[in-house]
């Protein structure tokens, strides 16, 4: 078949060049993602055309495919049609991940084991590109699937080096959903992501446009005529010098419409109806659709098909998603609006309805085929057909719920319930349709018709499916307009759950108060959640009462879930506020209960509720830890190693962090991965490993998952992650030099925690806060505001009076945080004590937590070098701190005690060089070759800009001493000024001053 020859591209050199360095750089270990936006028409695709001819001259791996605008599309469609628009060798490249690609429904075959199709995804692009630049594609991302753009999240934050390059297309206005609405607007915030927006041409690039064009002479000034036509933009210059090469006169005084449609009408009868096809098709069709909906025999079929490819109308494309040999789409997005648009109503539905039985005939229904059922449910009801509509979407949420999909279950039930009509008969629906909670045990059970229900248990149906998956705020959103239709109780305590889940302990207490005063006051569960709220909202106080009221009720209705439930609350502000061991009593008496209740649910709250006070406030780490183990091995056994399990073990490494078993803490993170979590649990062992990584040194790896968990996150899950998140960004930023946005980090924490009894959290917070403000003064950055100092240190006088208020061991916690603030408020004041020092190392020694020694012992002999230069005190907390830090691998804290070590000249137990030792090359180093080691360290902070005092501070040292080798110094080099001086140790270390 003979194509069209290929047309220089004019107006977009410089956007071309960002994005062929983007490839060079991705080809060098520096990955990145191109975000290329602009209006309808503007030229995306032609541009990002460009680039993937340009990557496969290169050699790259080009996987390019589009989203269709079908309201509900397959998952990680773009991805689907781009492998299988692949020829013979990509495919080759990709069939070491050829189980993951059938994992995702991509090719036939046996798929991976049970994974998360993001895990999955990514593992085929980022190995893709271990060994060979992979280009991605991805076209008009503001029809993407939500997995797409998930995807799209997810590779960003953990891309690592691979050599990989994201380009992704997005069209801007004309209705389109802008990447905030999409979920997507951090990526522009992203360091990695560049933001390449398109502006129309100006009129130089059209009029280049246009003397290429080789027009009819007879045609006067039709530089200013397509000018004036397009201002620039790019589709509509095209279109217009296509029907002015056709002396159409039509397309002379015409609009867009009319350029569009007259190309239509100059094709013959048989290739009219393929375009008129494919403008309702939305997105790519196979040969098979095509015939099957066109009815034209196939001689005929492949004639039309010849003329609407040579003539530019169609272009050859991957199948959509109901498989099959080639594909064909229409050229443009407004091609296709405008085609559509010219159908008469009868003519549209009737080809909606040609759609929907060709699929049909190809695939089954939406139960046989899950990828194509928001295309079913789309044609159907352009059709015109609202009942199939219907049917089709409820199937396809039915077959998401047997594997679990709940958040395409979710999808499918909100189209369910857009399709009911006001007052009509509504969907039929299985047996077990009556929405699942969270406690009953979620089995694949045979559909089977029994009832028809309407709008309103479509979006209860909706608002459950969203809970399960995880996207609380679609679940709370759903459910409230399920509410608006009728008041009802049990739903309103439902949506008191929901918000309970999203850590919207606030608004989750006013929901049950008001389920309370509707006359629920003697309800179980309402009294439960209750009860939950007010000590998620950190009102611990009232919500032990109100616990008491709800043990009551649940024992005497016999709930068993309910009663664990209200245990876990209990016992958690029992040990908090007033009685450890009371409260520990109650946690085990849950436990027991939730065991008996037969809830995995319940079970797996009662074992995190309980592993989580022992290993925090109460500082039983150790006993935190094995239950924590033990509970992640029974909900395993249950079949929830995925969920509750992997929460239970990120929770014991955290706790392995603490008492310094981080050998074992990187073995139970890496075994929570495999598990592939999704939902919640993926963010709990995201901010696990993100501290393990902090601790160790991995600062570009633990950044990445903290953005994972802040990016996927979104705004869904209140506080819960938000607290532990700032507070390891804190820690981050203090080990990148950056100690100030650490700050900012800190107060951010403390606005969440604001109004809480749970003064545990805002310990560590005000800990992080005074620590980074004592940086900032070390490493000489700008210091915080006095507003914001004075509010770290009021929230640090707070501390002891708060935590008298709390049961012993909790109050025992707190203290040792306040004592470590008030430590680094004297730090951050200049007058570091050494005697508080040691009283912090002492007291994490006794509560056997290492790193938190090592920290001790490195600000005490900090403290008492300050005060006398030649320190045995201080040698011993170096070399001991040394110790302890190199056993746990500890490398950002390591390099700290190296580097004063250096400075104050304390020989370490260590054979490695520091890190802050430079190696000078011979050629360059000749006249540094004579000085002492002190001399060029002296030297070294000559060359930082330091005067004397500060480089006597720094090496403590005095400036008399300074200056006696500043003078030797100078003699040695030659030199006779600082300037001089710096100049000749950068020249030596191959830098130009």
């Amino acid at each position: 078949m003979n194509r069209p020859a290929r047309a220089a591209l004019v107006g977009r050199t410089d956007e071309l060049g960002v994005l062929a360095g983007m490839l060079a750089a991705a080809g060098a270990g520096s990955p990145g993602v191109a975000v290329v936006s602009g209006e309808a028409g503007v030229g995306k695709t032609r541009l990002v055309s460009e680039l993937a001819v340009l990557a496969a001259r290169t050699g790259a791996l080009v996987l390019s495919g589009a989203a269709v605008d079908v309201g509900e599309s397959p998952p990680l469609l773009p991805l689907t049609l781009a492998v299988r628009a692949l020829d013979a060798g990509g495919l080759a490249v990709l069939e070491p991940w050829r189980a993951e690609l059938a994992g995702l429904g991509v090719l036939p075959g046996p798929g991976a084991a049970a994974s998360h199709p993001l895990d999955l995804a990514g593992r085929v692009l980022v190995g893709a590109a271990a060994d060979r630049v992979v280009l991605w594609i991805v076209e008009d991302v503001q029809w993407a699937d939500r997995a797409t753009r998930d995807l799209l999240t997810y590779l960003t934050a953990t891309m690592g080096s691979a050599r990989l390059l994201v380009v992704v297309t997005h069209r801007e206005g004309g209705g389109a959903p802008g990447l905030d609405a999409l979920g997507l607007g951090g990526l522009r915030r992203h360091p990695r992501v560049h933001d390449l927006r398109l502006t129309p041409l100006d009129r130089a690039a059209v009029a280049q446009l246009v003397s290429a064009a080789a027009l009819p002479a007879e045609i006067a000034a039709p530089e200013e005529l397509v000018w004036r036509r397009s201002q620039g933009n790019p589709f509509i210059v095209e279109e217009t010098l296509r029907a002015l090469r056709d002396r159409d006169p039509r397309a002379v005084t015409g609009g867009l419409e009319e350029l569009v449609l007259g190309r239509v009408r100059a094709l013959s009868p048989d290739a009219r109806t393929v375009v008129r096809a494919l403008s309702v098709a939305e997105g790519a069709v196979s040969h098979d659709l095509t015939a099957l909906v066109t009815a034209l025999p196939a001689e005929r079929l492949l004639a039309a098909l010849r003329e609407v490819v040579e003539e530019g109308s169609v272009v050859l494309a991957a199948p959509g998603p109901e498989g099959g040999a080639g594909g064909y789409r229409l050229r443009h997005g407004l091609a296709v609006d405008v085609v559509a648009d010219d159908l008469l109503p009868a003519e549209r539905r009737d080809l909606h309805r040609r759609f929907a039985t060709a699929l049909t005939a190809l695939v089954g229904t939406a139960a046989d085929s899950p990828a194509v059922a928001g295309l079913l449910a789309h044609h159907w009801d352009r059709a015109g057909d609202g009942e199939r509509a219907l049917a089709a979407a409820a199937e396809a949420a039915e077959a998401a719920e047997q594997v679990r999909g709940y958040a395409d279950a979710y999808r499918h039930w909100r189209r369910a319930s857009e399709l009911v009509e006001p007052g009509g008969a509504g969907v039929a629906l299985p047996s077990h349709a009556v929405a699942p909670r969270i406690e009953a045990p979620v089995a694949a059970v045979a559909p089977r018709r029994v009832s028809v229900v309407g709008r309103a248990e479509t979006l209860v149906r909706a608002a459950e499916a969203a809970h399960l998956a995880g996207e609380h705020e679609a679940a709370i959103t759903t459910l409230r307009e399920r509410l608006t239709l009728a008041a009802d109780r049990t739903l309103l305590a439902r949506l008191g759950d929901y918000l309970v889940a999203a850590g919207r302990g606030v608004e989750a207490e006013e929901v049950f108060r008001e389920v309370l005063g509707a006359g629920a006051d003697t309800d179980a569960h309402a009294l439960a959640g209750h009860a939950e709220a007010l000590q998620l909202a950190g009102r611990l106080a009232e919500a032990q009462a109100e616990a008491r009221r709800a043990l009551a009720a649940a024992r005497a209705s016999g709930e068993l879930g309910e009663q664990a439930r209200v245990l876990l609350t209990l016992g958690y502000s029992l040990a908090y506020l007033e009685d450890t061991a009371a409260g520990a009593e109650a946690l085990a008496e849950g436990l027991r209960v939730a065991e008996a209740s037969g809830s995995a649910a319940a079970l797996g709250r009662a074992y995190h509720g309980r592993a989580e006070l022992l290993s925090g406030p109460l500082g039983a780490v150790s006993d935190g830890i094995d239950l924590a183990l033990a509970g992640a091995a029974r909900l395993t056994e249950l079949g929830h190693g995925r969920t509750h399990g992997v929460r239970l073990l990120a929770l014991a490494a955290n706790g392995q962090f603490r008492c310094g078993r981080w050998d074992e803490a990187v073995e139970v993170i890496d075994r929570a991965f495999t598990a592939r979590p999704s939902g919640s649990e993926a963010l709990d062992i995201r901010l696990s490993r993100g501290r393990m990584r902090v601790g160790r040194g991995d600062l570009v790896g633990a950044a990445e998952d903290l953005d994972v968990v802040e990016m996927l996150a979104h705004d869904t899950t209140g506080g819960r992650y938000k607290v532990p998140l700032l507070t390891l960004r804190a820690g981050l930023e203090m080990f990148l030099g950056r100690p100030e946005r650490g700050i900012a980090h800190t107060l951010a924490g403390l606005d969440l925690t604001n109004g809480h009894d749970d003064v545990w959290l805002d310990a560590a917070l005000v800990w992080h806060g005074l620590r980074a403000h004592a940086e900032c003064v070390r490493l000489d950055r700008p210091p915080p505001a006095p507003e914001v100092a004075a509010r770290l240190r009021r929230h640090l006088a707070a501390l002891p009076g708060r935590a008298d208020r709390a049961a012993p061991a909790v109050a025992g916690s707190v203290r040792m945080f306040a004592q470590m603030s008030e430590a680094e408020a004297s730090r951050a004041d200049g007058v570091s004590d050494p005697a508080q020092w040691g009283d912090v190392a002492r007291e994490w020694e006794r509560r056997d937590q290492p790193y938190n020694v090592a920290y001790g012992l490195l600000r005490r002999a900090e403290a008492l070098l300050a005060e006398r230069t030649r320190n045995r005190a201080a040698a011993e907390d170096l070399q001991r701190a040394f110790e302890l830090l190199r056993g746990l691998g500890a490398r950002p804290l390591l390099d700290e005690v190296r580097d004063l070590a250096r400075r104050a000249r304390v020989t370490l137990p260590d054979d490695a060089p520091p890190r802050s030792a430079v190696a000078v090359p011979a050629a360059r180093g000749d006249r540094l070759a004579t000085l002492t080691p002190r001399e060029r360290e002296v030297l070294t902070e000559i060359a930082a800009g330091l005067t004397n005092r500060e480089i006597a501070q720094r090496l403590f040292i005095s400036e008399k001493t300074v200056g006696i080798h500043i003078t030797h110094l100078f003699a040695k080099l030659g030199v006779r000024s600082r300037v001089q001086a710096g100049a000749v140790y950068l020249h030596a270390h191959g830098v130009t001053p």
